[in-house]
């Protein structure tokens, strides 16, 4: 059996930085600072910044000796990469060199006429929209990528193990440059169009932005191997944001030419309330791009960067990460480490875990048999074409006798709805994750390209949250799915639009889900409308009324399917009387071949993740638990605890990860509460013996026909549970 590459096996990252005090590495002792990374951090992975980012757009000077690079200032003298990396391999710590790729002075840029991103209207991006306050960037196609890529063969040449380019990305409204024109032209034999999301030529240029960016991964990577064949490269490959296309940011294009997949989760405490397991699911993502995943996750309380998160945020974080399958990042300013040791300390006890338990980490995949689905193509081409989405709504709230009932306007620029979808997108997305999070139903993250027979057939339950734009032969393969047995749950507008969102003339998927015509939208209203149970359903009693979600088609189901659930004809205000039942089901369920389907003609993920009801978590878990049968895990436990099943082979075992994020109620958190008596049913009858990692201590089994139970008297924090 081939020995495994070190990227493969769990890596353990950090970067320390010193943000603008660079030359304060001179001053250390680089055998006690590479000792006390190791032994403090356990980290086997370093980041040594080559070209800063830091104001005014140093990403052109470097820390280190390349011929024909300039300096940075108080380098002239010290290597920091030569100086450094024999300490650092003497503790077994790989080093990563950090390449600041996307931010330049004005300075410099002007040095190079040409080399800079242009907007629409010929401007230069970071002119206008000045990088961090000053600075600006430069173009991928242009003559700059060779500039870029003899700084990465410098960069290879100092016997470093890997480098990680902070960008390129291509800027929203960017890149009009000759370079671009010419390269468009050649492909397609037109200017590039402006924004215009009725023309199939402006929807031809999003994909060119994002070919661009992999042509310019590739080509890094072919320089480094020129020089170095071991060297590992890979860049901030963007996450599962519906905005991701804005910068051109598409796992899936870059991933063949890096050798991990790699994203920011960081905490911002403004303006919206930050997600329970926000790490878990970015871990989920990268993931799914067939490459080792890592999550950055930054030391920081937001924008206050010199003071340290909670030590509860930073050890939830990567806690999350590693639980998922993923690799922990950790960064700080070397000022916040002055003033602050909680930190250090956190990212030490977790990361500590990890490294005495690693066996148990390398070489493990997901047990999961629910995949959800995150659509880039839905991303970046959907603009539903339901007027109503865009109708102004507000909240129905009531203050001093006076309800907020909203204008009744409906946005009618292209911009603005193209907003508008991704901001619902984005929420219907999370809106199903959490629900799954919370009711410890493990589950993988799908891309667009595993949207095929062989992708689709580990899984017994796939989900589309909106997936409005699908290909045909994505289509037929969801379709060949549900016949040969699988379950199917689709929401709102799946399946309407092709791959490059056009409205279908028949719907993909219509067929599959039962659904016989479609009559429109009911008026988009979030408040004051219901939905009722007429039947039970699962659990869900016949006669209970659910919140009705503010987006809600009307479709006729066909004649075979079943409706436990349909829409209430529409009230128009407040402090109205209860409507009539409509003939409009609020849930469509379908049987199809070998498999069963289940369609909310809704967008219920993003009313969930808005409002947080108990009912529409409620009615989302019973499908699901409704279409995935008979669960490969059990799990009676706070929804605020994480649990997470991976299998690894040859050993033949089933590790449960389980983490207690139940804290203060609020984020950050600040303290996190013990839970007792978690029970944990596993569908397994080989499972002999079963023991937790953090006290080496076994647990008592009971059987029950193809079932395996054990009990977790307490968990303080992270657990994670080996059996054998």
């Amino acid at each position: 059996m081939p020995e495994t590459d070190w990227f493969e096996k769990p890596v353990r990252m950090m970067r320390w930085d010193l943000l603008g005090e660079y030359t304060k590495i001179k001053q250390f002792d680089l055998d006690s600072w590479a000792k006390e990374k190791k032994e403090k951090w356990h980290i086997n992975c370093d980041w040594i910044v080559g070209t800063p980012g830091s104001a005014p757009g140093a990403g052109y000077l470097t820390t280190f000796a390349a011929e024909g690079f300039e300096r940075y200032p108080g380098f002239e003298d010290f290597d920091s990469i030569r100086e450094y990396l024999p300490y650092a391999h003497k503790y077994g710590i790989k080093v990563v060199v950090y390449l600041n790729m996307h931010w330049y002075s004005y300075e410099f840029a002007s040095k190079y006429p040409g080399w800079e991103q242009l907007t629409s209207t010929g401007e230069p991006y970071g002119r206008v929209h000045p990088l961090y306050g000053n600075g600006t960037t430069l173009c991928v196609n242009s003559p700059w990528r060779d500039w870029a890529f003899r700084l990465v063969q410098e960069t290879a040449k100092t016997g470093v193990d890997g480098i990680f380019l902070d960008g390129p990305v291509v800027y929203p409204d960017c890149c009009y440059c000759v370079h671009c024109q010419d390269e468009f032209r050649d492909e397609h034999g037109n200017e590039i169009p402006r924004e215009d999301w009725k023309n199939d030529l402006w929807k031809r240029f999003l994909l060119f932005r994002e070919d661009s960016m992999a042509r310019f991964l590739r080509d890094a990577r072919e320089n480094l191997k020129e020089v170095s064949p071991d060297g590992v490269i890979f860049l901030n490959a963007g996450g599962y944001r519906a905005s991701g296309w804005r910068v051109a940011r598409d796992v899936q294009k870059v991933g063949p030419y890096q050798d991990f997949n790699a994203a920011e989760e960081f905490f911002h405490p403004a303006p919206s309330p930050h997600k329970l397991f926000a790490s878990a699911l970015m871990a989920k993502y990268l993931e799914a791009g067939g490459r080792p995943a890592v999550v950055f996750t930054h030391h920081a309380l937001g924008e206050w960067h010199y003071k340290f998160l909670p030590s509860w945020e930073v050890k939830l974080a990567i806690a999350q990460t590693i639980a998922c399958g993923a690799n922990p990042w950790f960064a700080f300013f070397g000022r916040a480490r002055d003033q602050d040791e909680s930190g250090v300390q956190a990212v030490g006890e977790i990361q500590g875990f990890q490294e005495r338990n690693e066996q148990y980490y390398e070489g493990t995949k997901s047990a999961a048999s629910i995949a959800i689905h995150s659509s880039a193509q839905t991303s970046t081409f959907y603009t539903s074409e339901q007027s109503e989405v865009y109708r102004d709504t507000w909240t129905g709230k009531e203050q001093d006798l006076i309800a907020d009932l909203g204008t009744g306007a409906s946005a009618i620029d292209w911009a603005r709805r193209k907003h508008i979808c991704e901001t619902l997108l984005e929420d219907t997305f999370v809106g199903y994750t959490s629900i799954l999070f919370r009711q410890h139903l493990p589950f993988d993250v799908i891309l667009d390209d595993n949207m095929t027979d062989e992708g689709l057939k580990r899984y017994r339950t796939l989900i589309l949250p909106n997936s409005a734009c699908l290909s045909d032969s994505q289509a037929r393969a969801i379709e060949a799915f549900v016949k040969s047995g699988g379950r199917l749950i689709a929401s709102f507008e799946s399946g309407l639009f092709d791959e490059l969102g056009n409205l279908r003339g028949i719907p993909a998927l219509d067929r599959v889900l039962g659904v016989k015509e479609r009559q429109g939208m009911f008026p988009a209203m979030l408040f004051e409308n219901y939905m009722r149970v007429t039947s039970r359903y699962a659990d869900l009693p016949a006669g209970l009324l659910l919140p009705r979600p503010p987006f809600c088609l009307k479709v006729t189901p066909a004649a075979s399917t079943e409706t436990p659930v349909l829409f209430l004809e529409p009230i128009q205000s407040l402090y109205m009387p209860l409507t009539a039942e409509s003939p409009y089901p609020a849930l469509i369920l379908n049987n199809c071949g070998e498999g069963r389907t289940a369609y909310l003609p809704q967008l219920i993920g993003s009313f969930y993740a808005t409002h947080r009801m108990e009912d529409i978590e409620r009615l989302i878990a019973s499908t699901i638990r409704e279409m995935d049968g008979a669960a490969s895990i059990r799990v009676r436990a706070p929804p605020t605890v994480l649990v997470d099943v991976r299998t690894q082979e040859p050993s033949n075992r089933t590790i449960v990860h389980v983490i207690n994020c139940s804290g203060d109620m609020q984020r950050p958190v600040t303290e996190i509460l013990p839970v007792e008596g978690i029970e944990i049913e596993l569908k397994n009858t080989k499972i002999r013996k079963a023991k937790t990692l953090t006290d080496g201590q076994g647990l008592e089994l009971t059987r029950e026909r193809d079932r395996v139970k054990m009990i977790l008297p307490r968990l303080e924090f992270y657990e994670v549970i080996v059996t054998e």
